[in-house]
């Protein structure tokens, strides 16, 4: 079998960190003679190093007034005035006992909710087993010849499988269908800002070519904001009827599974499987609406398709209401968000506190601070101390600073949950004038001479991701556990060893139906077809490799 081994000449753009490694490695397309057309790349050693990009508001002030994050008791002062302190260092902490129950109370709760699911999933498997085990009722006048037992176990293996996929599309829609609507709620929290300014910056009669320019400019971002609602609106609906089509095929399992045991009730075993099947949804599972039941044709009191969608929403929310409980606590450790001089402390140990009241006065230094926001899901990723990269747009190089506090309560304005985090720039290495905006990088996670591969060559299903691998005749699909996600490349903790060579996206097929892939790899939200960005090259199409 011949290769032909072709360098891939890639474009300068932006958005070639996509899809594209770091400098040095070669992509080749592998050709086997076939129709097969494979572009492939080694499993290598490197580090690989997770960011978590937002933006946020400089802050040039020299005085900062800590104030705490929560409620509580005052258990110990670690400074006095007149000591001079660093960002990040410890103030005062609060007795974090009753915030420590939450947090073990919520760690409970979504204990309860992943094993709901675990056995309202085994108890579908239970009632599509004994279907696929039970004996069909002989029909009257004809003879019937017994069904091998190993035939029986391969169909009712099979069935079982299609159970789980089944099982799993339920899952990962309902999960989908979540995050489509919280997104559409932050598009239309930013529409109603965005068309509110337009209204306000209308320009007066005779207010001259300035104040027409600010009013096209306003225009121009409200429109842009309409269009965003309307592609999320549809991106919820779609989700919606993927989650619906996801149900009806897994309820139509489920009926047809239970109307074949009910049909060969008459038999004492059968009638015992039946029973055991039959499963009731337990009153204290979540709560959380879904689809009809009715209209999944489960019978009543099984586990429906639609009590697993529900179980799937009820994990997602007892995730994040332990993220609400973690960061409560986080907040009983007050800490200075800039270098300085103490002049002030207002609190002493015994001392009953409320969020937001002062403990200490800090000015001084030329430290900045960044104040961005980090969404609900990812807050847990950042801790106070963590290194962080500060740029502003038109300005090359950028400034170290670290995480010097995460804030308390979610803010919900913007339709999607976010925190607060404060960046403290001990010693601006470029300009940040106050007011400005900065974006921030948040290095959240660091892996030191690990097996890596491209961002392009993972797949990802829900909690799932898998690879494809080339050994020049052979494409084997491999379940892969990640470790640390960069912008190009990805840790592979499990399921692959270096030298191993994997199929990357195949440049001649688009992507389709394959959003929140893409959005994994590099934060597009649709296909992506970039035409004519090469010099003198053909247009240039990003997907998936072929099945």
């Amino acid at each position: 079998m011949r290769h032909r081994v072709e360098r891939i000449r890639w474009p300068v753009a932006a958005v070639v960190g996509v899809l594209v490694v770091g400098s040095g490695t070669a992509y080749a397309v592998t050709r086997d003679g076939s129709s097969a057309h494979y572009r492939t790349v080694l499993a290598t050693k490197a580090d690989v190093e997770q960011v978590l990009s937002t933006s946020g508001t400089v802050d040039a002030a020299h005085r900062a007034d800590l104030g705490f994050g929560t409620s509580g008791t005052v258990a110990s002062v670690a400074v006095a005035a007149g000591d001079t302190v660093r960002a990040g260092q410890v103030v005062a902490r609060l007795d974090a006992t009753s915030l420590t129950a939450a947090v073990t109370k919520a760690q409970a709760a979504v204990a309860r909710a992943l094993a709901q699911l675990e056995t309202d999933r085994t108890a579908q498997a239970q009632a599509v087993s004994d279907a696929a085990a039970t004996p069909k009722p002989k029909q009257t006048g004809k003879p019937t010849s017994p069904t091998p037992s190993g035939s029986t176990s391969s169909a009712s293996a099979a069935t079982l499988q299609q159970l789980k996929e089944q099982q799993d599309a339920v899952l990962q829609a309902q999960s989908a269908a979540t995050a489509a609507i919280a997104a559409a709620k932050d598009a239309l929290s930013a529409q109603t800002t965005a068309c509110a300014d337009a209204y306000q910056d209308r320009a007066p009669a005779g207010g001259g070519d300035q104040s027409a320019a600010a009013t096209s400019t306003a225009d121009t971002a409200c429109t842009a904001a309409l269009t965003e609602v309307q592609a999320r609106q549809a991106a919820v609906s779609a989700a919606q009827d993927d989650l619906q089509k996801a149900l009806d095929t897994l309820a139509g399992t489920l009926s047809r599974a239970l109307a074949s045991l009910s049909s060969s009730s008459a038999s004492p075993n059968a009638a015992s499987r039946t029973s055991a099947a039959s499963v009731r949804v337990s009153t204290t599972s979540s709560s959380t609406s879904t689809p009809s039941d009715a209209s999944n044709g489960a019978s009543s009191g099984t586990v429906s398709a639609a009590r697993l969608a529900a179980d799937q929403a009820g994990i997602e929310k007892a995730q994040a209401d332990l993220v609400d409980a973690r960061q409560q606590r986080h907040q009983a450790v007050l800490r200075s968000t800039r270098s300085g001089r103490v002049v002030s402390v207002p609190v002493t140990a015994g001392d009953r506190v409320s969020a937001g009241d002062v403990g200490a006065v800090v000015v001084g230094g030329r430290a900045v601070t960044v104040v961005a926001s980090v969404a609900q899901d990812k807050i847990d990723q950042v801790s106070v101390g963590e290194q962080v990269r500060v740029t502003t747009p038109g300005q090359s190089g950028a400034a170290d600073g670290t995480v010097s506090a995460i804030g308390l309560v979610a803010d919900s304005s913007s339709g999607t949950p976010s925190y607060a985090v404060t960046v403290t720039v001990e010693d601006p290495t470029i300009s940040l004038p106050a007011g400005s905006q900065a974006l921030v990088g948040i290095v959240v996670a660091t892996a030191k001479d690990v097996v890596t591969v491209p961002t392009s060559a993972i797949t990802r299903r829900g909690t799932q991701a898998t690879v494809r691998t080339w050994d020049g005749r052979t494409l084997t699909r491999k379940s892969v556990t990640l470790g640390t996600v960069g912008a190009r490349q990805v840790e592979i903790t499990a399921g692959l060893a270096a030298g191993d060579r994997v199929v990357l996206a195949d440049i001649d097929q688009p992507i389709t139906g394959a959003a929140d892939s893409v959005n994994d790899r590099g934060g597009f939200s649709g296909p992506v077809n970039f035409k004519g960005v090469g010099p003198g090259g053909p247009p240039v199409t990003f997907g998936s490799p072929p099945k």
